[in-house]
């Protein structure tokens, strides 16, 4: 194995765990923050990115990126405080079977509405092609289209899908600007003061209710970034949703329940965990080990998970109390 096929896994690896950091973002976050379990949110995750597909069809691809993420924030809004506001104080049981039936109700209508099979999602004419990475002294053809990037550890050159780099990026600049929101700003000082003593700021006049809803609604958002910049990556069917809201919990619960640093590790985590796989099948000869690798590349998350959770029940980063 060479070392551009290592770096091309490495690459694929921070793409698929850019996936499920942001659809585990929101669900560490929601939980974290009002301390429910939303099994909905691959169904917010469903919704973005049937949204973004029609919004790049009629209005352009550059209109579904800001109109997709506002759209999820209001709906995270109308969902908390016609649904959800009614289940903070429930047993978490009642939150699964809730979120969860609502899950499914978006799956089915989406079925309903727009049939089973995968519904095609163009990439834009500025996210197609290929950015080239180019080591020392390589003879880069000037014919070769696209981005180059150099890096000197490479031999020679290698491509990788310029919306999977895409991916990479807005993901990192939605985990910072959500670090940023609730570490320097007053608005993240009052929400995780409401975190610990929520009466106590409503005594002191603090409408705690509205900024956790508007919390919940930025939980969405993230959603909706994940459907816009995800969809053409995982495609767009109804099973969708659900498919990735597995592993994305998964995510969570190896992090640690309501831990955003052990979402983020674990997301990353997982997604080398299941590109080094598909990697290994690939460069195996033989056929049969080939398909045993391909068969363990399916299992691995769980793998994983196993692992860690037998060394660390409470996954990398929980805290003693949290969703015991």
């Amino acid at each position: 194995m060479t070392i551009n096929s290592i770096f091309l896994m490495v690459l694929t690896g921070l793409q698929l765990g850019a996936i499920y950091a942001l659809i585990a973002l929101g669900l560490t976050l929601i939980f974290g923050t009002l301390g429910v379990v939303n099994f909905a949110h691959g169904a917010l995750y469903l919704i973005a990115a049937y949204c973004a597909v029609f919004a790049a069809q009629s209005l352009g691809f550059g209109l579904a990126i800001v109109l997709v993420p506002i759209i999820l924030f209001i709906f995270g809004i109308a969902m908390e405080r016609g649904l959800i506001r009614f289940f903070y104080q429930r047993p978490h049981t009642d939150q699964i079977l809730v979120t969860f039936g609502i899950a499914i109700v978006v799956e089915e209508v989406l079925k309903w509405m727009f049939g089973a099979n995968n519904i095609p999602f163009a990439l834009p004419s500025w996210g197609a092609g290929q950015v080239l990475f180019y080591g020392l002294g390589a003879n880069v053809p000037a014919a070769i289209p696209g981005i180059r990037v150099p890096m000197p550890f490479l031999e020679g050159f290698a491509f990788f899908p310029a919306w999977r780099l895409l991916l990479i990026i807005v993901t990192a600049v939605t985990i910072f600007a959500l670090f940023a929101l609730l570490q320097f700003t007053r608005f993240g000082l009052v929400l995780r003061a409401g975190m610990r003593d929520p009466e106590m700021l409503r005594f002191l006049g603090v409408n705690v209710t509205i900024r956790f809803s508007i919390l919940f609604g930025i939980g969405a958002m993230i959603a909706g970034i994940a459907g816009v910049f995800g969809g053409p990556v995982t495609q767009v069917s109804p099973t969708v949703g659900m498919a990735l809201l597995v592993p994305s919990f998964l995510v969570v619960v190896i992090g640690g329940m309501g831990s955003m640093l052990g979402a983020l590790v674990a997301a990353l985590l997982l997604g080398m965990a299941s590109s080094f796989t598909t990697g290994f099948a690939a460069a195996v000869g033989d056929p049969t080990a080939k398909m045993a690798l391909t068969a363990l590349q399916q299992i691995v998350v769980y793998l994983v998970a196993v692992v860690v959770l037998l060394i660390r029940p409470r996954g990398l980063f929980g805290k003693k109390g949290i969703f015991e």
